[in-house]
């Protein structure tokens, strides 16, 4: 049964218990009257009779009286009250009885159109199969690799630098490098990129040596980077402990091996260190391009260069045109160290038709 058929029998079930309620309400109201009169008239006998025993006889059936009338009226305000909760109920019921009649109707109508959705859908199947076959292969284009990069960042130790004040005091300050607001700056760059999703990186702080080759086994990288303090023909990597940071220091011998134990090894080494240009020429059996410093490089520069070094990289622009942008950004930001950054080649590669990013063709 419909919860709507439900519904409507509870509604005929309450219409019914009212029409019974008020017709006992007029019974009790009938005898309420009754009583009510009798009382009265006895209480008037009473008044003007002289016998004493004949008034007392009216009083007490004057008493009487009013009991059946009170009684009376206590039937009636029961049966008004259960009247008045029909009433509410009924309500309720017809509420309920409207909100039942519509979601029926809308489930009718969800079948009827499922109904219909299933009978063009046979039509159309029955059209598809009296068709000849025809298929089509549509080869698409290969996607171009998107350029992996290793960026590998390592500040374990402060920098500490020494100055007299007028007075002659000797001031010592602490400085770290901020490799961190780097990469920021760097995949900010990239995302406004015109070739953005072609560049993927891959970003190693605190960077190990192990870091490194877990790097190059995992990321299989076509670039190498590495920021942080360098210097006398290796770099300072991370020694990996939380409770006792410090340097350790990687020669550029051990580091040509690293590059080299791989079947893919990279195209292009980023040294965006201090001093890592003198003694760099021993990386190139292991990597065909090395840019690194010729010199100290302060850390607003070093950020300046990679970023722009990475955003003409990602718009398909050559290394060395990539290089040359990087200098000039340097000189726009009025920095002393646009001179610094060098790269060193083997005599087959010429950076300036080197192309890491390669789009689709029609992108």
């Amino acid at each position: 049964m419909a919860r709507s058929d439900t519904l409507r029998t509870d509604l005929a079930r309450l219409r019914s218990a009212e029409a019974d309620l008020r017709k006992d309400l007029a019974r009790y109201e009938g005898e309420a009257a009754k009583a009510r009169a009798a009382a009265a008239k006895k209480r008037g006998d009473a008044a003007r009779t002289r016998s004493e025993s004949t008034r007392r006889s009216a009083l007490r059936a004057a008493e009487a009286e009013e009991k059946k009338l009170v009684a009376a009226e206590k039937k009636v305000a029961e049966i008004k009250g259960k009247i008045a909760a029909n009433a509410k109920s009924q309500a309720e019921k017809q509420r309920s009885l409207m909100s039942a009649e519509s979601s029926e109707r809308q489930a009718l109508d969800r079948e009827e159109d499922r109904r219909r959705r299933k009978e063009k859908d046979h039509a159309r199947e029955i059209a598809r199969l009296s068709r000849p076959t025809v298929r089509h292969m549509i080869v698409q284009p290969p996607k171009p690799e998107p350029l992996r990069v290793l960026y590998m960042t390592a500040n374990p130790e402060a920098v500490e630098r020494a100055y007299t004040e007028p007075d002659g005091t000797i001031v010592r300050e602490n400085t770290w490098l901020r490799t961190e607001a780097e990469v920021r700056s760097v995949q900010r760059a990239l995302r406004g990129s015109k070739y953005r999703d072609l560049v993927e990186v891959s970003h190693r702080p605190a960077a190990t040596p192990n870091d490194l080759l877990d790097g190059i086994n995992d990321v299989r990288p076509h670039v190498v980077h590495f920021s942080g303090h360098g210097g006398a023909g290796s770099l300072v990597f991370d020694n990996g402990s939380v409770d006792e940071p410090e340097g350790r220091d990687l020669t550029f011998d051990l580091l040509a091996k690293i590059l080299s134990a791989t079947t893919s090894p990279p195209s292009l080494l980023v040294l965006n260190a201090c001093d890592t240009l003198d003694g760099a020429d021993v990386l190139l059996p292991a990597v065909p391009v090395v840019v690194a410093m010729a010199d100290t490089i302060a850390d607003n520069a070093a950020s300046v260069f990679a970023t722009r070094f990475y955003a003409a990289i990602a718009s398909a622009q050559s290394v060395g045109v990539a290089l040359q942008q990087a200098r000039v950004a340097m000189e726009i930001a009025a920095l002393d160290h646009a001179d610094l950054p060098e790269h060193l080649a083997r005599d087959d590669v010429d950076i300036d038709s080197l192309i890491l990013v390669t789009p689709q063709v029609g992108s």
